[in-house]
């Protein structure tokens, strides 16, 4: 079988046929096409890479689900719709996971992949920190950090005194700095 002398439709009913007449079938297919999934793929993701990812992902699945590929008269038009579909799908992806990732505290610079991983990666330490505290120091720093309470109203809501919630605080702050600069070693 040789690229030239074999049309489209007659690919599609190989690629239907027996697994060794199939795989020439997909082979030319690949060779006819690839190179259009994947600048359409390029043109909406703007990413080489992904773009490849996302040819080699439409050939397979067309190798997967080629059973029921009966009805196919172009498959032109069945891999733009495919590749569409994968950028579709990717893209979708990319938004799922942009919007639960951590912003960067700096919302005035471009998103970084770098940054946010080091963000999250803090803001686990710090978390791990607190909750690795005593539970008297634990509520004391939680009731100043998230809920904005004075020391004199921390003292009067755990029934200490200020000296006493001074010192939780300034050793918890000295727990937390420590841990951090542990962290920005590695970044």
């Amino acid at each position: 079988m040789t690229d030239k002398d074999t049309s489209d439709s007659r690919l599609m009913q190989l690629l239907q046929g027996e697994e060794d007449t199939a795989g020439g079938a997909l082979t030319l297919l690949y060779l006819r096409y690839a190179p259009r999934v994947r600048e359409l793929a390029q043109c909406i993701l703007h990413d080489y890479d992904e773009a490849c990812d996302v040819a080699h992902d439409v050939f397979m699945s067309l190798w997967q689900h080629r059973n029921v590929l009966e009805g196919v008269a172009s498959p032109s038009a069945y891999l733009f719709r495919m590749t569409r579909n994968a950028v579709l799908n990717r893209l979708k992806h990319r938004r799922i996971v942009d919007d639960y990732a951590l912003q960067p505290f700096d919302t005035t610079s471009p998103y970084d992949p770098v940054e946010t991983f080091s963000t999250r990666e803090m803001v686990a330490m710090i978390r791990a920190t607190v909750a690795g505290m005593p539970p008297l120091r634990r509520k004391i720093f939680l009731m100043s950090r998230s809920k904005g309470m004075t020391y004199q109203q921390i003292a009067e809501a755990v029934g200490v005194s200020h000296k006493t919630v001074q010192y939780h605080i300034g050793i918890a702050l000295k727990e937390l700095r420590k841990v951090l600069s542990f962290v920005v070693l590695f970044l």
